[in-house]
């Protein structure tokens, strides 16, 4: 008991928070916690120590210095609509409510991004966007008031998200501070950054690695034609057969969505009716959006299959009053579940699509096995389940028997191939269903990572991971829990322990010793060889390195998983290899290089879940070639001379010319095993293409280039290949083709590359022009009326201009694209960079490296990517002074211009000369990441702001 006249150590908190937001700012009473005990799911209940409202970055970073320094747990918390318990202050933490911070601070339709705080709600951001043509894509069914904060915590999808993507693609930064108060930038205003992606990784950690106080957020234009169809079936199977009918056939919806009989009754009886059928056993709500060319044959075909699929119609909304009735009825089916019963508990599972038939007729079997009402309303297009348990939580033998009936339904999940959560989040709610889809190394890895961002365990404790025995995570929980309660002892201890975690928080691992890495060659090789056979390994000298080393060349994951344990043992590096087609990383120690490329099998394809499942060493275009076969494609075009495997594309992370429209590996890549240092391995994400259960280690591997890890193979999900593609070519001045590629990007046209290429790119590409011109290639791609459509409406804004008249149509246009994708890796130049900038800039960027590369600019090897303000230049180098010199003017430049800048292919001392990362505020994020998984330094050193291999 505290003595009378001594502060209790939560008095002194909560005047302590109060010195930073104001005393009106901090709640903690009793009464004023009460509606903070729970989220959108109330069947967990934790009440807060206090709660708390900053209103900018700096507050928030104050008031988690407060709780640092106390020991006390935070629990960020934004709208409060979250379904899985993750908004709840555990081991009475504190609640840091966001809500207040709803401000737009940027809508920048020129570069089409906007700058919003957390509390912002998410419907906002599209009104606010909409007098400029222009919406934020995600959109939840709680859109009118779900916040982006909460939205980025969750990683968020909603109903047009099958073809857009979720929240973790249409985000480009964040501002986070961390748990001790420090704050960090991910990401950029739609600019790519240098090192590992930890936006990605940051997005859907449910306030466990730090809190977004600002978000920059991708917008993107609104279709010029929709159209909707409602489609009605007497069967729930006969529907779940139609979807994967719809999908197989290269057709790709905007939204796809699914209600069954139980919600249209439900809606029907709400302020939500939009004249659904009450006699039918299921109906999809089917939206498909473009150009008004071809949209209508689509429209037909979609209508036809569904017929084909037994619909008993198919018809189109009458009128746009309609269709947001339609989509109102759906949006508000949720809600409208209270109509027929009192309580309903609300599930979350992804499931491939080709499955939804055996896992709906499961979803009925449980229901009725458990004697429970079971309704059905989901994002069919991408296998998202929502089914809702209907109960009476006055009951409580209802309410155990609906728990056993969830359980249930999640192992169906599973089992057939799916995930236990796609967008609600893991939260507190699934927390102990996480390993039916992790081992326990995937999750240790998980911790690992979560131990750099947090190494205090303060961060929304408790939440996604489920305690395991031994683990760091359980002791995190105990002790932030000790901390407070007030035991100053405990919380002493919990900060030891947490510094022990991340390795006294070094920025590079452990370097192994001298005598670790002396070791005998021709021992090695003999020692390496009893793992994969003799004939896989050689001994030969290091590439752009003076000592000889090993190559071993394994033909199975677990002959990988052999060959790091044994380097991990003694102390070899290992330097992982795909084609070799970007080997830039010279190794002046002896060590061992590890090839991918005898794991050249494509595991898995399912058209109708639009998912492939390859081993790393397959090359792309081998890759390619297999899913074309079913009218299928991975839309990556990175550089490329034919001997890029996907293991190789994965680990660098890079894109191509195509890359604005279809997006850069990471928005491909939905799981993969990977090989860690000391062997282990290790899965992450899945088979499914919405998938938020644990944290998404697949961004964090994509682009590490080899250093946190071996890809061994990846999950990767598919679009249908176009049925046509077409490339317009221009000729001109290049400020003109520049005005001119922006003009056909503003007038409602796609295209799904707008490349202007210098004279000598040109003429490699065999396009013949003046060596003061510059070349344009705008391609389209889809249905034969929108590609025909879009083509003529090029070439009629680029003749409005009589420096651009002189334009063709490449009607067979392959190998133009492939032979720009390839011009890095051909060229013998030694110098490769690639700047990155805001896309309203590029001209001021151009101009600029036109005075830093003098007379030479206009012949020199260099393309723009107009759409993404991307500029990739190739030379060569002389005096390594004037070339030092040369790139950090450029990066100067790049960095006025709002972007960043890579080194591609350089000298070694180049690289000596030049720091990149050290305006990098991440760096030592990255570098404790790094030493989380690769303490000993066994894998390549991250090197900032180049690229190599």
């Amino acid at each position: 008991m505290i003595p009378a006249g001594i502060p209790s150590p939560v008095n002194n908190l909560i005047e302590n928070l109060s010195a930073v937001v104001g005393r009106e700012n901090v709640l903690s009473k009793p009464d004023q916690l009460l509606v903070y005990e729970c989220d959108g799911l109330p069947q967990h209940k934790y009440r807060p120590r206090a709660v708390v409202f900053p209103s900018s970055t700096e507050e928030t970073a104050g008031v988690m210095q407060v709780l640092a320094k106390a020991g006390v747990p935070f629990t960020p918390r934004g709208a409060g609509t979250g379904l899985s318990g993750g908004a709840l202050a555990l081991n009475e933490g504190v609640v840091i409510e966001l809500a207040r911070m709803r401000n737009i601070l940027k809508l920048d339709a020129s570069n089409r991004i906007a700058v919003v705080q957390p509390g912002v709600v998410n419907l906002q951001v599209s009104r606010a966007a909409a007098p400029f043509g222009l919406h934020y894509v995600p959109d939840p069914s709680s859109q009118p008031t779900c916040t982006i904060g909460g939205n980025i915590a969750e990683s968020a999808g909603g109903v047009h998200c099958l073809k857009y993507g979720t929240t973790t693609d249409h985000v480009l930064g964040c501002r986070v501070v961390l748990a001790g108060g420090g704050i960090v930038d991910l990401g950029g205003a739609g600019t790519e950054q240098h090192g590992y992606d930890l936006l990605g990784t940051f997005i859907g950690s449910e306030g466990t690695f730090g809190i977004t106080t600002e978000a920059t957020l991708r917008l993107v234009q609104i279709p010029p034609a929709v159209r909707t169809l409602l489609a009605e079936f007497a069967e729930v199977n006969d529907a779940s057969y139609a979807v994967s009918a719809i999908i197989a056939a290269g057709v790709m919806p905007a939204a796809l969505e699914m209600m069954d009989r139980e919600i249209i009754r439900a809606v029907e009886a709400s302020v939500f009716a939009a004249g659904l059928p009450l006699d039918a056993g299921a109906a999809l709500l089917i939206e498909l959006d473009g150009i008004e060319a071809g949209i209508d044959d689509e429209t037909e075909r979609v209508r036809n299959i569904c017929m084909e699929y037994g619909a008993r119609d198919c018809r189109r909304a009458r009128d746009e009053n309609e269709r947001k009735k339609l989509w109102a009825a759906r949006k508000g089916a949720f809600g409208a579940i209270g109509r027929i019963s009192p309580d309903s508990m609300i599930q979350d599972a992804v499931v491939p699509r080709s499955r939804l038939p055996q896992v709906l007729a499961a979803a009925y079997e449980i229901a009725a096995k458990h004697q429970l009402r079971i309704a059905n309303v989901f994002h069919a297009g991408d296998g998202n389940l929502h089914p809702l348990i209907c109960f009476d939580s006055r009951f409580p033998e209802q309410v155990l028997r609906v728990k056993e009936a969830g359980a249930e339904l999640m192992q169906a999940c599973v089992n057939a191939g799916g995930t236990i959560t796609g967008e609600h989040g893991v939260g507190l709610d699934k927390r102990e269903l996480l390993p039916l889809v992790f081992s326990r190394d995937d999750m240790e890895t998980m911790l690992q990572v979560r131990a750099a961002f947090d190494p205090l365990g303060l961060c929304n404790p408790g939440k996604i991971i489920p305690l395991l025995r031994g683990c760091g995570e359980a002791r995190t929980v105990q002790v932030a829990g000790a901390a407070a309660s007030g035991s100053r002892e405990e919380a002493k201890k919990a900060e030891e322990w947490a510094i022990s975690v991340v390795s006294n928080s070094k920025s590079q691992p452990a370097i192994p010793s001298e005598k670790a890495r002396s070791f005998d060659i021709d021992s090695a090789a003999h020692r390496i060889a009893q793992v994969v056979g003799q004939e896989h390994v050689s001994v030969s000298p290091c590439p752009r390195g003076s000592a000889s080393c090993v190559s071993v060349a394994p033909c199975t994951i677990d002959e990988i998983s052999e060959v790091m344990k044994l380097a991990s043992s003694v102390g070899w590096t290992v330097m992982p290899v795909g084609g070799g087609s970007w080997f830039d990383n010279p190794i002046n120690q002896a060590g061992v290089i590890l090839s991918t490329l005898r794991l050249n099998k494509i595991l898995e394809h399912e058209p109708a879940d639009l998912i492939a499942v390859s081993e790393a060493g397959v090359g792309l275009s081998e890759f390619n070639d297999t899913l074309a076969l079913n009218g299928q494609w991975l839309p990556l075009d990175p550089p490329d001379d034919g001997r890029a495997t996907i293991g190789g594309i994965v680990a660098t992370g890079v894109g191509g010319a195509q890359q604005w429209s279809y997006g850069r590996p990471r928005g491909s890549v939905i799981g993969m095993r990977v090989v860690l240092a000391d062997g282990r391995i290790v899965k992450a994400g899945g088979r499914v293409v919405k998938n938020v259960a644990g944290y998404d280690l697949c961004k964090l591997f994509t682009g590490s280039y080899g250093t946190l890890g071996v890809i061994a193979e990846v999950n990767f999900k598919l679009r249908p290949k176009p049925m046509r593609e077409t490339t317009v070519v221009a000729t001109g001045p290049p400020a003109a083709l520049i005005a001119r590629a922006q003009t056909i990007l503003n007038a409602g046209l796609f295209p799904v590359a707008t490349e202007l290429v210098s004279s000598g790119v040109a003429n490699l590409l065999d396009v013949a022009i003046n060596k003061d011109s510059a070349g344009l290639l705008v391609r389209f791609a889809g249905n034969e009326k929108g590609v025909e459509y879009q083509t003529s409406q090029a070439l009629f804004h680029l003749v409005q201009d009589s420096e651009t008249r002189e334009a063709e149509v490449v009607a067979d246009d392959v190998g133009l694209w492939e032979s720009l994708a390839s011009l890095p890796l051909r060229s013998k130049l030694d110098l490769c960079w690639c700047a990155s900038v805001l896309p309203a800039s590029l001209q001021s960027f151009v101009n600029a490296v036109r005075n830093i590369i003098g007379p030479d600019f206009s012949s020199s090897l260099w393309q723009l990517g107009v759409a993404d303000g991307r500029m990739r230049m190739l030379s060569n180098t002389n005096n390594l002074d004037e070339t030092v010199k040369l790139i950090e003017d450029l990066r100067a430049a790049a960095r006025l211009a709002g972007g960043t800048l890579i080194i591609e292919k350089s000298d070694l001392e180049i690289r000596r000369c030049v720091d990149m990362g050290a305006i990098l505020s991440t760096k030592d994020l990255m570098g404790r990441i790094k030493s989380q998984l690769d303490p000993q330094g066994v894998l390549p050193h991250l090197q900032f702001g180049f690229c190599h291999f």
